[in-house]
């Protein structure tokens, strides 16, 4: 496993707003509820309906956020058509997946440290023909076997849901899959077609994640509350 350096500005730290920390603690503990329901633990994959949704930067503020109470987190980036993980935890792109999956490299060559105490990542690696193909194989059920052992919990970044069935597949090795929301893209019809489709193929919808909703008015209000202020030192 190697060293890599900081983390991007998009990810979680110390100047990120309280409310924002907050609101992904808060999805932590209903997260950790509903995982440790599950019979065995493979992971738990993240997705979209459509790009710019955010759930790449959601998948790795999760997975920060878990890595803060001490638990051993592992970010696979299986986008592998357009991979930003490597991007977002400042890590080298590859090798990554696509190279392990392909049988060019052993996965501890694809694992990388971050700067966040306890989290790594697995890149996406070089860029397939084939990736829906690629997860496909028996080389991902055997990867996931492989790694479980080593992680609490391991977080895949996965391609939107509403454009590839990359997430479908990977739903279907795997705990099951989150779908973040866009409060101002994502569509009803959206997130009914991801309930069916995720239902068909007998994948479990574990929950959603609303992300990039206005939340303006409530911080306005936080800061207005003489509680908050006390509390926080907010000026």
């Amino acid at each position: 496993m190697k060293k890599r350096e900081k983390n991007n500005s998009n990810t979680i730290n110390q100047s990120t707003p309280f409310l924002i920390t907050e609101a992904y603690k808060a999805a932590r503990t209903n997260l950790m509820f509903m995982i440790n329901k599950q019979e065995q633990k493979r992971g738990v994959v993240f997705t979209s309906y459509l790009p710019m949704d955010g759930k790449s930067t959601t998948c790795v503020n999760m997975a920060i956020t878990f890595a803060q109470t001490g638990a051993k987190i592992l970010v696979i980036d299986a986008d592998m058509r357009n991979p930003t993980a490597h991007e977002l935890l400042q890590v080298q792109a590859g090798p990554g997946l696509s190279d392990k999956l392909g049988g060019i490299v052993q996965e501890e060559l694809c694992i990388y440290r971050t700067s966040v105490e306890n989290l790594f990542l697995m890149p996406a690696g070089t860029q397939p023909p084939n990736p829906t193909e690629l997860l496909l194989r028996r080389s991902m059920d055997e990867l996931l076997d492989t790694l479980s052992p080593l992680f609490d919990y391991i977080f895949i970044d996965a391609p939107p849901i509403g454009l590839v069935t990359d997430a479908v597949v990977l739903g279907s090795k795997t705990d099951g899959v989150i779908f973040v929301v866009n409060g101002e893209t994502t569509k009803k019809e959206y997130v009914r077609k991801m309930q069916n489709d995720l239902q068909l193929a007998g994948v479990n919808l574990i929950g959603c994640i609303l992300n990039s909703f206005n939340n303006a008015n409530v911080f306005s209000k936080a800061k207005r509350n003489p509680h908050y202020k006390n509390y926080y030192g907010v000026n």
